[in-house]
């Protein structure tokens, strides 16, 4: 099992949550939709509107009610930082855009909200009590996260200024992003086939033991599937929920590269 129990180094994606409109049954079907989907246990945090899904025991997404803006929801993927402050510095003097100052969620960590030079839509995460996932790569955990941008080589310059990424480019559309300790952490990739009303964003992968079973439950659900795919990394399906949030399942090869 890949658990977690210390913080993440800066620069990595530690958390994922998403939105949903608590009328019309929204957080209702999503709290449903995921437990059956991953097997997530999904309880509310303290007193506020935020629901953290464990599994085994362990944190690995969170899920919240929506109560502004008329975008569908999204899965939202959260970078730890050690100094939110000084990060939020750094991503306005790479060019991108604070779109929410650092603020405490209670005692759990500090957030912010940032938009990348693409648009791109992503947070900080600076842990305290909720350090992030505290399981990964196994059956109900974030397996991975992909930026889809159109703009590979401005994306690249922007987290590498901000996170200190080197990268290991896999041909002209791909590239995987390490820190300078040497972790991978992340992919960016030119996405020349998102739709032109598509914004810029990051795609959150789900680990499952079988993607073809995952996706007909979650198409039982009332989730769509988009599109199966064989990748290097193992067999994946893109599917979107029944709100309109879109993610991926994937079954991990752990002998890929």
């Amino acid at each position: 099992m890949s658990t977690h129990t210390t913080s993440w180094p800066a620069g990595t994606p530690c958390w994922v949550d998403c939105a949903f409109e608590p009328a019309h049954r929204g957080m209702h079907h999503a709290q449903d939709f995921y437990e059956k989907l991953f097997g997530w246990d999904v309880r509310r945090d303290a007193d506020i509107d935020y629901l953290v899904c464990r599994k085994d025991a362990l944190p690995v997404a969170g899920l919240e009610h929506k109560y502004t803006g008329d975008a569908p929801p999204f899965w939202t993927t959260y970078f730890a930082t050690d100094d939110i402050d000084a990060t939020c510095a750094a991503v306005r003097a790479a060019g991108g855009q604070v779109l929410t100052e650092p603020l405490d969620v209670r005692n759990a960590g500090r957030a912010a909200y940032c938009a990348d030079p693409t648009g791109a839509f992503f947070g900080l995460w600076q842990g305290a009590e909720l350090l992030g996932f505290g399981l990964v790569n196994e059956p109900g955990g974030v397996a991975w996260n992909d930026l889809m941008t159109r703009d590979l080589e401005g994306a690249k310059t922007f987290y590498s200024n901000v996170f200190g990424y080197v990268y290991d480019a896999r041909g002209d559309s791909y590239a995987i992003a390490k820190l300078p300790t040497g972790e991978t952490v992340c992919g960016i990739h030119q996405a020349n086939a998102l739709p032109d009303d598509a914004p810029p964003s990051w795609l959150v992968h789900f680990a499952v033991a079988d993607r073809d079973s995952s996706a007909q439950i979650a198409q039982e659900l009332g989730a769509s599937i988009l599109l199966t795919n064989d990748t290097p990394f193992g067999p994946e399906a893109l599917l979107q929920g029944q709100h309109g949030e879109i993610f991926t399942v994937i079954a991990i090869d752990d002998t890929a590269d």
